[in-house]
């Protein structure tokens, strides 16, 4: 009976051990709607400022402002939250040495799908910082702020898809405040 109670008690503390797996990496065969491959570079001039997002193998991600660069894990999204099946990082303690007082990121990166281009706008416009985001024709759009007091670099970067396919035309773009280097192709486009 005691060699049962041991054995029955190791096979707890192992499943224990397992679902605590904080590696954020997905545990299925999903695959993620990211907008941004290895090597690839968004400069986006916003409202807020310039900012610089460099992707780096799978799910790292640099961001670049106010002259200094701080890095980070993307934790990918297990199941669609508000649209997106992107990846996100919710900026726990201050895990970044001190950028102009920002101590830490809650980042967001993924794609948007519409049937329509009225429909994405109408989504953009009810976003609660739409005047402070820029976006192109192609549905490239990025968002960022810095929030002193909470020590929190807030950004997103969202890829709007219309039926499947990226827009040709979307109203209100900004196209030349979003300049992207592909690595792949090492275009700027």
């Amino acid at each position: 009976m005691k060699h049962h109670l041991i054995c029955v008690y190791s096979v707890i503390l192992v499943g224990l051990i397992t679902s605590c797996d904080e590696s954020h990496e997905p545990k299925t065969d999903l695959t993620n709607e990211m907008v941004m491959t290895n090597g690839m570079s968004i400069t986006a001039k916003t409202p807020e400022g310039t900012i610089v997002i460099t992707a780096g193998p799978g799910f790292e991600r640099s961001y670049t402002w106010d002259g200094e660069t701080r890095s980070v894990k993307l934790w990918p999204r297990l199941e669609r939250w508000n649209g997106s099946l992107g990846a996100y990082y919710p900026g726990p303690g201050e895990h970044w040495r001190n950028n102009h007082g920002i101590t830490r990121g809650v980042l967001e990166e993924g794609q948007q799908h519409f049937e329509t281009v009225e429909e994405a706008i109408k989504w953009i416009n009810g976003l609660s910082y739409h005047t402070e985001c820029v976006y192109r024709d192609d549905g490239l759009m990025v968002w960022w702020r810095r929030t002193p007091a909470a020590r929190t670099l807030d950004l997103e970067v969202w890829q709007i898809y219309v039926a499947g396919q990226k827009p040709t035309k979307m109203g209100g773009s900004e196209n030349n405040k979003i300049n992207v280097i592909a690595s792949s192709a090492g275009l700027i486009r």
